[in-house]
């Protein structure tokens, strides 16, 4: 089952796409949610006024995230459903953007094959975060978990596309788009996926 990675650096428009897609789609495809969010409405501290972020706090927030997040997209790919694609609320490399030294250092430090999270997934879709795309525009408020100045936002946008770099397949979504415009571009690439893989099987 093809495996497609929804990724990008805060307020990139993530959770209306995932909404859209999950209506256009219905039954071809299957969401996996985003392991971080999941922990965080959970009760997995988070930094702020009273706990500070620190490397140790990330550390273990990382290590949480790795494993909960490799049993969501395995028990998804094992479903009995006819499905087309699995599309994924971010996928293991993110985790580097959230590392100190990076992809190197996270393979090393969380013991995770860099080649192989690579080849785990078909294509990676990256957001653009407003952030970078139109600083001005930036918040918080539509993401009570979301706890990243308008500066460390910024930080992870590049940090997320330095993660996935060299993957042969991705699509860049341009963030000066606007959220219906990213909707659009994702949903005809969703499509146009589905409709080659259909090809494909046909030949």
């Amino acid at each position: 089952m093809r495996r497609v990675v929804l990724t990008g650096g805060p307020c990139s428009g993530k959770t209306t796409v995932q909404r859209v897609l999950r209506e256009a789609f219905t039954n071809r495809l299957i969401h996996v949610p985003e392991a971080a969010t999941i922990l965080l409405e959970g009760g997995f501290p988070a930094p702020g006024t009273t706990r500070p972020w620190t490397e140790a706090w990330q550390s273990s927030f990382q290590r949480a995230v790795l494993a909960l997040q490799y049993s969501l997209e395995d028990i998804h790919a094992t479903t009995d459903e006819q499905i087309d694609l699995i599309v994924c609320d971010r996928g293991v490399l993110d985790g580097a953007a959230y590392t100190p030294g990076g992809r190197i250092e996270f393979g090393k430090r969380f013991n995770v094959d860099l080649q192989d999270a690579m080849r785990r997934y078909d294509v990676v879709i990256h957001l653009e975060s407003l952030a970078t795309a139109d600083p001005r525009h930036y918040g918080r408020s539509n993401n009570e978990h979301r706890f990243e100045s308008l500066e460390q936002a910024q930080s992870l946008e590049h940090a997320i596309r330095d993660a996935w770099e060299g993957h042969p397949h991705t699509l860049f979504v341009d963030g000066n788009s606007g959220v219906d415009g990213k909707v659009a571009t994702v949903c005809r690439f969703i499509r146009e996926f589905l409709a080659d893989e259909s090809n494909d099987a046909s030949v």
